[in-house]
């Protein structure tokens, strides 16, 4: 299972004292229990890089950072494109046939630059094909809601489409009722959908998955001030990677996988952040890094995926 691909120039650091515990099943409690995010507990190693090939994760090396806080490459949007693809679903990857498909600038959930309806046809079950409007001024993303019969309102966030590229192609996963309810209960969380969802997969300046870092949803940016009940949780890296117990995965498995449970919908912005050490330096110090961050809204019975990818200086 993958998910799609979710400041000042100076580097943002975070100074943590490490905290051990025990997460038996021996009545012990889990120290991770006790921070305000019981996923986002310090790291004991720097980040690594990690490829996958035949359904097996490997750690390949040291993240590459060498992009982090410079400015993006992200082209101005110059014209309307012709985007089509399939509509998958999330767990299973079979085509979601009467999908509406609704795409909108930035994170701008309420607009609109274009829509579509995904085949509902046997042999073409998920297709779509849409045009996307030309982006407003300052704006190089765009976003993508997924609604259908059976299916969590899902959003996908932070897409860049090429602007030189009049007619591409796209496929985009969507969120199934039964994904919702069983992929908490491998953790032991009952799903609340008066609560809003937020997960993503997180790349490094080379576009290889990450691990040894931690994910959290903020209040402000540049810094940590968790969203209450903030739980984040992360996957098991296999064939098929599924959420895990903190004391199975404490932090970013090989996968780069995290998800982030129980978050009260609000109409302020929220920010996706991903914290980690670089270097063996920044370990030794315990000055933790904000690797990536992603302006977002929190939505109620809704999951909100995006792209995540190390953070610019624009």
């Amino acid at each position: 299972m993958r998910l799609s691909t979710f400041v000042a120039a100076t580097v943002t650091t975070l100074s943590f004292v490490a905290c051990g515990g025990d997460d038996g099943d021996g009545g012990m409690i889990d120290a991770a229990d006790q921070l305000d995010n019981p996923g986002f507990p310090v790291p004991t190693a720097i980040t690594k890089a990690n490829m996958e090939s035949g359904g097996v994760w490997t750690e390949i090396g040291d993240a590459d950072w060498s992009c982090l806080n410079t400015p993006s490459p992200d082209q101005a949007s110059t014209q309307a494109i012709a985007l089509s693809g399939t509509i998958e679903d999330f767990q299973t990857g079979n085509g979601v046939g009467g999908a509406t498909v609704t795409a909108f600038p930035g994170i701008n959930l309420t607009g609109s630059s274009g829509t579509t309806t995904s085949d509902s046809t046997a042999a073409n079950r998920g297709d779509y094909t849409m045009n996307l409007a030309m982006l407003p001024s300052g704006e190089t993303r765009y976003g993508f809601k997924f609604e259908a019969t059976s299916y969590v309102k899902t959003y996908l966030l932070n897409q860049y489409v090429d602007p030189t590229m009049a007619t591409q192609m796209r496929d985009m996963a969507a969120v199934s009722e039964a994904t919702a309810l069983a992929l908490p209960a491998f953790i032991g969380v009952e799903r609340d959908p008066t609560k809003g969802v937020l997960a993503g997969a997180f790349r490094d300046c080379m576009n290889r998955e990450v691990s040894n870092a931690v994910a959290t949803v903020s209040a402000v940016s540049g810094s940590v001030d968790h969203l209450e009940g903030a739980k984040t949780f992360y996957f098991s890296a296999g064939s098929t990677s599924l959420p895990v117990r903190h004391n199975v995965e404490p932090v970013m498995n090989n996968d780069g996988l995290f998800v982030v449970l129980d978050l009260p919908p609000q109409t302020a912005t929220a920010y996706v952040q991903v914290w980690g050490f670089r270097n063996q330096a920044e370990l030794d110090s315990g000055q933790m890094t904000l690797l990536s961050e992603l302006a977002s809204p929190v939505e109620a019975n809704a999951v909100i995926t995006g792209s995540f990818e190390p953070k610019r200086s624009n």
